[in-house]
């Protein structure tokens, strides 16, 4: 994360945003990755829903996996330094908590649905 003035600057994270008006969870996840990275989502799969209460709002956070056509670019250099591939079967270093704990559910494969950031 490449803005200083955004929430989690310096952290890895992976490529996120926000639903807009009339939009489903899935219309939302291609227009994302076509905006952010420049690919064209031909498949994609929900496989962790997290409910996480973060410093002054709570979100639903939504984790998906995908087949897409095209090749990866970083299309927001502003919000994005750089991008990397990372093996998400290992601890991630620098990468933003909850995606790392959103990761880790997966892998195990255990929870669909999770809560993070509550006491």
């Amino acid at each position: 994360r490449n803005n200083p003035n955004k929430h989690a600057y310096g952290k890895l994270g992976m490529p996120a945003g926000h639903l807009e008006p009339n939009e489903s969870i899935y219309e939302t996840f291609k227009r994302e990755m076509k905006e952010e990275l420049d690919i064209d989502v031909t498949k994609c799969e929900v496989v962790q829903v997290m409910n996480l209460k973060g410093d002054t709002d709570v979100y639903d956070a939504w984790f998906f996996t995908c087949e897409y056509t095209g090749e990866i670019k970083n299309m927001e250099e502003e919000n994005s330094k750089s991008l990397e591939w990372v093996d998400i079967s290992s601890n991630i270093e620098n990468i933003m908590p909850y995606q790392q704990y959103a990761l880790d559910k997966y892998l195990e494969g255990k929870e669909k649905f999770t809560v993070y950031g509550w006491e």
